[in-house]
Order: structure tokens, then C-alpha cells, then sequence
């Protein structure tokens, strides 16, 4: 929902614009949809999908950063590895509409190793309320750059750890295959590849991970 209100709102407004004589019908929901049964044409998912005979087009990378307000780092100073989140050091705020909420993987000398932080604050399926805990001072916390960029920008958060890079998904556009891709979801499609393709505008500004792959 996050990304929905975001980046596809501003979106979907544009492509609208260039086509007035389309129609959409948004449903902004963070449940996994059944597409056949529930009858839409398309879905936007974030994250690693899992095997099924849906037809799927990679739109975006879907970086992710840990970071926490400046005050915070200020008082319980800056982890230096990912080690330094597990124990009791710092406290860490966890999406918890994820199998496992409390494991961040990070990867440590060309492997990705899964890391259990400590969980203590705050645990919401929400990737708003977690970074504006986050500017709160509460802890630590990985998200999308999507969500975390223009806090970033302005100071109120800072990344750390970005000599080490995240398990970052993508953002994806699915569709049944039993369902021809009309020219109008084809567009709609082409539309936002076009838009969030190559490094999405919301990653400009942002300081990438060393030796991480390119976006």
C-alpha cells in the first residue's frame, strides 16, 4: 500500500492524463490477491514471487537500507556490521507481514547470511509507521528506498551499514496467463516500466552499497 499511495497514485494520474479515454479501478491492498477468481487484469507485487503460472514483467529493483534518525545514532552510536543488531545494542523495527520478520539478510563477504536483530520496540505491516517511528528515534530500520528516500533527503533519517548489501526484491507486474494482455494493460504496463525502470527517480540521491550490483 505503501508503494500504492507513493509512486503508483502520482502514476496512474499521468497515465490517465495521456489517455483520457481510459478507465482504471484501483484496489490498494497488501493481502496476496487471487487474480483469476477475483477477476483483475493486473497486480503490482513486491517481493520475491513465488513459483506459479502467473505471467510476470520485472518494472523496478526494490533497494532496501537500514537507517534511524540521527538522534538516535547520537545516543546508541552508529552498528558497524550487521553483527553489531543482534544481542541488545540497538533496537531494531521489523515489518511483520514477512514469514520471518525478525531476520535481515545482508551479504557478508560475497554471501548472504541472515541475520536475527533484535525485535524489541516495534513490530507493524506497515512501511509508513515504521519509518516515521524510525524519525521518531525508536530504532533501527530496514525498508525500500521508495519509502525511506525523501526522509533520507531531508535529513530526518540516515542510512548505515552501506558497505553491506540487502536481499532486495523487485517490484513486479503480474497477470493471469489464461487472460490475453489487452492493449490497454499492455500500455499500462509499458507505462510504468518506462517510469520506474533502470534506477527509479526515488534512488537518485542515494548513497548505494559498495560492490553492490548496479540498479
Amino acid at each position: 500500500m505503501s508503494f500504492g499511495s507513493m509512486h503508483l497514485s502520482p502514476a496512474i494520474a499521468g497515465f490517465l492524463v495521456a489517455h483520457p479515454q481510459l478507465e482504471i479501478e484501483l484496489d490498494l491492498n497488501d493481502r496476496r490477491v487471487d487474480l483469476v477468481s477475483e477477476g483483475h487484469d493486473l497486480a503490482i507485487r513486491i517481493g520475491k514471487l513465488p513459483d506459479s503460472s502467473l505471467i510476470v514483467r520485472r518494472l523496478a529493483p526494490c533497494r532496501h537500507i537500514v537507517c534511524a534518525s540521527p538522534a538516535y545514532l547520537q545516543a546508541r552510536g552508529e552498528p558497524r556490521s550487521p553483527e553489531c543488531l543482534e544481542g541488545e545494542r540497538h533496537d531494531c523495527l521489523v515489518y511483520s507481514n514477512r514469514a520471518i520478520s525478525e531476520e535481515w539478510r545482508f551479504r557478508i563477504g560475497g554471501e548472504w547470511h541472515s541475520v536475527r536483530v533484535s525485535a524489541n520496540r516495534l513490530g507493524v505491516n506497515n512501511g509508513d509507521v515504521l519509518r516515521d517511528a524510525a524519525i521518531a528515534g525508536l530504532g533501527l530500520v530496514a525498508l525500500p528506498t521508495f519509502i525511506v528516500s525523501a526522509a533520507v533527503q531531508r535529513g530526518a533519517l540516515k542510512p548505515v551499514l552501506c558497505d553491506f548489501e540487502l536481499d532486495d526484491p523487485s517490484i513486479n507486474a503480474v497477470w493471469p496467463p489464461n487472460r490475453a494482455l489487452s492493449a490497454k494493460v499492455r500500455a499500462f504496463v509499458d507505462f510504468l516500466s518506462d517510469r520506474f525502470g533502470g534506477t527509479p527517480y526515488w534512488d537518485d540521491a542515494l548513497p548505494k552499497a559498495n560492490g553492490a550490483s548496479p540498479l
